[in-house]
C-alpha cells in the first residue's frame, strides 16, 4: 500500500529558496498529502500549490530547526505513514518521492528512517569527509564524534545517522513524540543524536534513488563562524560523552583534525573556514554552552 507522506519544511522566512523547494514538490510524479510550513517570520506570501496538496502555514515564536519540526509534527494530519523532513533550498527530483515511497514499501519493520540522497557534494564538507568520501564509512559516526557524508551515493545504503532536512521518518502509532535538544541558533549534530537515539535493532538508509540536491546558502559573518565553529566542536563533544564514553581518543584527535583543516584553509586562502576552524578550537575549552 502506498504511503501518506507529510512534508515539515523549517524556514526563518519566505525566500525564493523555499519557493523552489515547493516547486520541486509541485512536479512530483507521486505527490505528498500535505505541506507544513513553519517560520520564524511573518507568512505574508502566497504559495502556489498543487490542488491535491494540502498546505498549513504556522509561525514558531523561536528560531530554531528542531522546535519549528516540532510544531510541524503536533499537526500532522491523523492519517499520514511519513513524516518528511525538508530544509529550504532543497531541490527534490521529479521521481524523488515515487522512489521514496517505492524504498519504504520495500522495508521491513524494522526500518525506522530513509534519508534523501543529496547529489550535490558540498564544499563546506570538512577535510576528513572529503579524505573519506569513496570509503566504506560513508554515513557512519565515528568514536571521536565525526559523522561522515554520504552525498551522492551510487547504491542504497545503510547508515548511522541521517541529515535533519532531507530525510524522512515512520509515524509509529500516528504519533512522534517531540524531540528535546538546545535551542540554540543552529541545531548543529541535533540529527546525529536523533539517529543515534534509535534501537540498536531499528534501522537506517539512504535510497540512492530519491534524489535532491541542496542549494549552496550565502556565506556567514566573521562573528557568526566563530559561534558556529564553536558549538560545532561542543555538540561534538556530547555525542562522544553520550554514545561512545571515550574523551580520551576525542581530545588525542580532533585536536589533530582541526589543526590540519585549519592549515588546509589558511593554503586554500578560504578565509571562512579559517574563522570557523578558530571557533573550532574554542569550542574545545567549552564546558557549558549558553
Amino acid at each position: 500500500m502506498d504511503n501518506k507522506i507529510s512534508v515539515v519544511i523549517s524556514t526563518i522566512k519566505y525566500n525564493k529558496n523555499l519557493i523552489k523547494t515547493i516547486k520541486s514538490i509541485n512536479s512530483q510524479n507521486y505527490l505528498p498529502k500535505e505541506i507544513i510550513i513553519v517560520s520564524h517570520d511573518k507568512i505574508n506570501e502566497q504559495i502556489i500549490l498543487n490542488k491535491k496538496i494540502h498546505l498549513k502555514k504556522y509561525i514558531s515564536k523561536i528560531k530554531n530547526q528542531v522546535y519549528q519540526r516540532n510544531i510541524g509534527i503536533k499537526n500532522l494530519s491523523k492519517n499520514s505513514d511519513l513524516i518528511l523532513q525538508l530544509d529550504e533550498g532543497v531541490i527534490l527530483n521529479n521521481k524523488c518521492l515515487f522512489e521514496l515511497n517505492k524504498f519504504w514499501k520495500k522495508g521491513d519493520k524494522s526500518l525506522i528512517g530513509v534519508g534523501l540522497n543529496q547529489t550535490n557534494v558540498l564544499k563546506e564538507n570538512g577535510i576528513m569527509n572529503r579524505f573519506l568520501k569513496k570509503s566504506d564509512l560513508k554515513g557512519k559516526v565515528l568514536k571521536n564524534g565525526i559523522n561522515i557524508d554520504y552525498s551522492n551515493t551510487d547504491k542504497d545504503l545503510e547508515v548511522m545517522w541521517l541529515k535533519g532536512g532531507i530525510s524522512s521518518w515512520k509515524i509509529k502509532k500516528k504519533k512522534i513524540k517531540n524531540r528535546k535538544y538546545p535551542f540554540w541558533k543552529w541545531s548543529v549534530y541535533e540529527d546525529v543524536e536523533i539517529s543515534l537515539s534509535k534501537d540498536k535493532k531499528q534501522k537506517l538508509f539512504v535510497c540512492h534513488k530519491a534524489k535532491a540536491k541542496i542549494i549552496k546558502k550565502n556565506k556567514l559573518d566573521f562573528g557568526n563562524l566563530i559561534y558556529r565553529g564553536s558549538l560545532h566542536t561542543f555538540s561534538q563533544k556530547n555525542i562522544v560523552k553520550k554514545f561512545f564514553n571515550d574523551m580520551t581518543f576525542f581530545y588525542l584527535t580532533m585536536p589533530v583534525f582541526i589543526f590540519f583543516s585549519l592549515i588546509l584553509s589558511i593554503l586554500t586562502l578560504n578565509y571562512s573556514k579559517f574563522i570557523y576552524n578558530l571557533g573550532r578550537f574554542k569550542g574545545l575549552f567549552i564546558i557549558d554552552f549558553n
